[in-house]
């Protein structure tokens, strides 16, 4: 189930080999994580995610398209825990646009 599509979230992805690099989180649903991240990910090496507001995350690549990745996290989100996330993303938005 997609529980976040056109998404706009900072966050960052680190491999074994790097440091903490920023991305942008496009898509959530219960299993998958899609994002985009100009640098080059080791499709060969786990990845850890850091969403803010939320634990990290560990997760495999499954693919790549120009910049963007889809991501499978080890494990599946609760719906409360992606429904808490939305409530308080929406909450930032709308006070962003209110100035």
């Amino acid at each position: 189930m997609i529980y976040g599509d056109s998404l706009h979230i900072d966050a960052q992805v680190k491999q074994s080999n790097s440091s903490n690099i920023p991305c942008i989180v496009t898509t959530i649903s219960d299993t998958i994580i899609k994002i985009e991240c100009a640098a080059q990910l080791n499709p060969e090496m786990g990845l850890t995610l850091k969403i803010p507001s939320m634990n990290v995350l560990t997760a495999s690549l499954l693919w790549k398209k120009h910049d963007e990745y889809g991501c499978q996290i080890d494990y599946t989100f609760h719906p409360a825990v992606i429904k808490n996330m939305m409530e308080r993303l929406d909450r930032k938005r709308a006070v962003a646009h209110a100035y």
